[in-house]
């Protein structure tokens, strides 16, 4: 959803907007659940009730309900820094008595106040919504994925477009490999985009009860260490297997298009004609990595046969079954594995 400010409101961001202290955060504000610090007063306080606003719409949007105060405020570090966009959120997590929960979180946000507002912010606020629901990690693509669909309407429609462009020249990766990824791969845009797109995909097929349906989802697939999704798909989607899923989810990208959900008009070639320079859109990543941006024409053409996807399922299932798959793997399989990162969501 796109913020509509009130007119005072929008008035403060805009001085602020355009007259931007740049640099690290000295002033704070505290709110019910964040302790907030910015470059003046005035931003620490707009942010602090954005933060809020959007912990609760998020929350509702996803679980149904507010969530309850936290029992210790959330550091928020908001960065003036136009050159470049991003955030991280890290969190720690405990277990008593057989439970599991975020026993500590902060997150800092650095780039332009006016996308920190509509996208960063609330992408990080959504990573705080999955970690107190679930207790625990969520598996990288459904937490990102996510975080992408709690962004505003032209983020969206650009990770859309992405997703196509990777698919179209054989860059994604096979569900199976997707979904058992507890780090980030070293091709983050990938990981992001694709993620939003079967989020998006799963959401949508659940109606109105879509997200709630999604969480479930995949609470059943990470059980037995992040390798349940075969049941997942079978008992929250009634899919025969991951591989039908896969199937489904390219049979609807092929037969729609990207569109600006703003306008609700899809892209197409008058569309590039009309904007021939590529648009320019941060990857908001949730990463201690320094962030990359990327560029996307306006419109994709559709998927075109064969839609090929990258990397195999895991060697083996928790019962010792080698993974059936109807996709051969590449020749060259894609290794997956990063460095070790803090747990961020």
């Amino acid at each position: 959803m796109t913020l509509r400010p009130s007119v005072r409101s929008l008035a403060t961001l805009l001085a602020l907007i355009a007259f931007p202290a740049v640099g690290s955060a000295q002033d704070r504000f505290t709110t019910e659940n964040f302790v907030v610090s910015a470059p003046t007063k005035a931003l620490a306080k707009t942010f602090g009730e954005y933060a809020e606003k959007y912990r609760r719409e998020k929350a509702i949007d996803w679980l149904g309900a507010e969530m309850k105060p936290w029992p210790a405020r959330c550091p928020l570090t908001v960065v003036v820094e136009p050159n470049r966009t991003g955030g991280e959120t890290t969190f720690t997590f405990v277990s008593s008595n057989g439970a599991s929960a975020v026993g500590s979180q902060k997150m800092k946000i650095f780039g332009g106040v006016e996308q920190l507002l509509n996208s960063v912010l609330p992408h990080e606020v959504t990573h705080t919504v999955f970690a107190h629901h679930f207790g625990q990690a969520v598996p990288r693509w459904a937490d990102e994925g996510g975080s992408v669909y709690s962004e505003n309407d032209e983020e969206r429609y650009q990770h859309d477009v992405r997703c196509r462009e990777l698919l179209n020249t054989g860059k994604g990766f096979r569900l199976p490999v997707l979904f058992s990824m507890n780090k980030y791969p070293p091709d983050m845009h990938t990981l992001y985009a694709e993620g939003y797109s079967v989020v998006s995909f799963l959401v949508a097929r659940g109606k109105a009860g879509g997200r709630k349906q999604f969480l479930e989802f995949v609470r059943v697939g990470m059980m037995n260490d992040n390798r349940n999704w075969e049941q997942a798909a079978r008992q929250v989607y009634q899919f025969d297997s991951v591989d039908d899923l896969q199937l489904e989810w390219i049979q609807s990208l092929k037969a729609s298009r990207p569109v600006r959900l703003d306008t609700g008009k899809a892209a197409g070639p008058d569309a590039i004609s009309a904007d021939p320079k590529p648009r320019t859109t941060a990857v908001l990543a949730s990463s201690a990595r320094s962030p990359q941006t990327r560029t996307s024409p306006v419109g994709v053409p559709l998927l075109d046969e064969p839609v090929v996807a990258r990397g195999v399922p895991p060697a083996t299932e928790p019962t010792g079954r080698a993974p059936t798959t109807t996709a051969p793997p590449l020749p060259t399989p894609l290794k997956l594995g990063a460095p070790e990162v803090p747990v961020r969501r």
